[in-house]
């Protein structure tokens, strides 16, 4: 795959520089933290089908990682969540397998897409108990990455 592509004739992009940078700037805490924190107006949204509040959101979402600076030190939980986050994935393409980490990701899965329906068509109690044990298993899964990362590192 090529790493490097021509934009405007005269500049030329490192797709792995780019990569680096990306990643560099969402391990940065403020990022981590303002994602988590994004989860409960991705519901409100969705609840009060609010779609002006829910673009605002998705598009919070997708802009976060690269809207903080790279931080000083990645010595922060969040940072090597991140970071460990990257190393797993990498690991995950190059050699894909049932790990607890790819587990609690399908599990992340399984109760997000009903968590988004149940709010939706506003069933509390049902969007609860599935948000609940989606944040549950996400903040499991990052607390598993940032732990290898620190056993890495």
């Amino acid at each position: 795959m090529p790493t490097r592509i021509l934009v405007r004739k005269c500049f030329i992009v490192d797709l792995r520089k780019l990569k680096e940078e990306f990643w560099l700037r969402h391990s940065n805490p403020w990022s981590g933290l303002t994602r988590m924190l994004t989860t409960p107006f991705l519901y409100l949204a969705i609840w009060y089908h609010n779609w002006v509040g829910l673009g605002i959101v998705i598009l919070w979402i997708i802009i976060n990682p690269v809207v903080f600076p790279k931080p000083k030190k990645v010595n922060s939980w969040f940072s090597k969540v991140v970071l460990g986050e990257k190393v797993w994935l990498s690991k995950f393409k190059s050699r894909p397998q049932l790990d607890l980490a790819a587990i609690l990701n399908i599990l992340i899965a399984v109760f997000f897409i009903p968590s988004l329906y149940f709010a939706y068509i506003n069933e509390f109690w049902p969007t609860l108990y599935c948000v609940t044990l989606m944040f549950v298993f996400k903040l499991w899964f990052t607390d598993r990455v940032a732990l290898q990362y620190a056993e890495e590192k």
